[in-house]
Parts: structure tokens; C-alpha cells; sequence
């Protein structure tokens, strides 16, 4: 298919990732192993495009792997680990709406798989997505948080 012919299109890399986001998003969610399982195929398409010598896709696969170690509780420390490595490098790099994806994800699995301590941490995080969405411009996503966070971190 497409993605056999232009798979080192930029625009086919994208896709790919955002879709192995949702898939995560949905495998946390739900905890249907089939979201999991088609996640997992995505990262490891990432994993070799990395392989293959793309140096633009490390953070891609950083973010997947912390969100892959988020759905196994011996993993948590791990999923910290990578999620912080995952926004310090988009913040650094400039990627501002990877910036503040990553930390909204990660204030998600702050909340739902914390101790009681891990809140302000959390609440941290998603001052930092809106942070991150206010400068790259998403003015819909910024009143959204900003309204979750008014209202209270645990509410859905």
C-alpha cells in the first residue's frame, strides 16, 4: 500500500504516530487488548524507521514507549522516565504541539495511576500542555483544559 511507497513521507510519519496515540489512548481507556495490539505494531514501525537511520522520530518513539509501560503497572517508572524525556526534548526542540500533547497525556496517566501525591504533579503537567497549546496557537484546546482544570483534575 501508500505506506510501502512514501513511508519516509513526513506527512505518512505523522499519521502513523498520531494514530498509534489514539490507539493508546483508547487501550488505557478500555483495556481491549486489540487497541494495544495494533498500537504496538505502530511503534514498531517507529522503532524501525528509527533503525533505518531517521533521526526525527526518537521522540515519537520515546512517547509510545512511555505510553506502552503506562498500561502495566510494573512499568510506571518507566513510563515517567520516558514521558519526561519524551517533553524535554519536543520543549527543547521547538515542537510546541508535541510539547503539550505529551504533557497532557502524561498528567492523564498521573491521575489515573498516582498516589495521592501525584496530583499536583499532574496539575502541573496540564498547566504546562495549556502552556504549550496557548503558544502554538490552539485557543479551542486551551479553554478546554483550562475549564478541566477549573473544575478539578479527576473530572472527565
Amino acid at each position: 500500500g501508500y505506506k510501502k511507497v512514501l513511508q519516509t513521507y513526513f506527512m505518512v510519519m505523522m499519521e502513523t504516530f498520531h494514530r498509534g496515540v489514539a490507539l493508546y489512548a483508547m487501550a488505557r481507556r478500555t483495556k481491549k487488548r486489540l487497541y494495544k495490539s495494533h498500537a504496538r505494531k505502530i511503534l514498531r514501525t517507529i522503532q524501525g524507521w528509527i533503525k533505518k537511520g531517521n533521526p526525527n522520530v526518537h521522540h515519537y518513539d520515546w512517547f509510545l514507549r512511555a505510553e506502552e509501560a503506562a498500561l502495566d503497572k510494573k512499568g510506571h517508572a518507566t513510563a515517567d522516565e520516558l514521558y519526561n524525556k519524551a517533553i524535554v526534548y519536543t520543549a527543547r526542540a521547538g515542537h510546541l504541539h508535541h510539547a503539550a500533547l505529551f504533557n497532557e497525556r502524561y498528567s492523564d496517566f498521573l491521575l489515573q495511576n498516582g498516589p495521592y501525591y501525584a496530583e499536583d504533579k499532574a496539575q502541573y503537567r496540564l498547566e504546562q500542555a495549556i502552556h504549550y497549546y496557548q503558544e502554538w496557537g490552539a485557543e479551542a484546546k486551551v479553554e478546554l483544559l483550562k475549564k478541566k482544570l477549573s473544575e478539578g483534575m479527576n473530572a472527565r
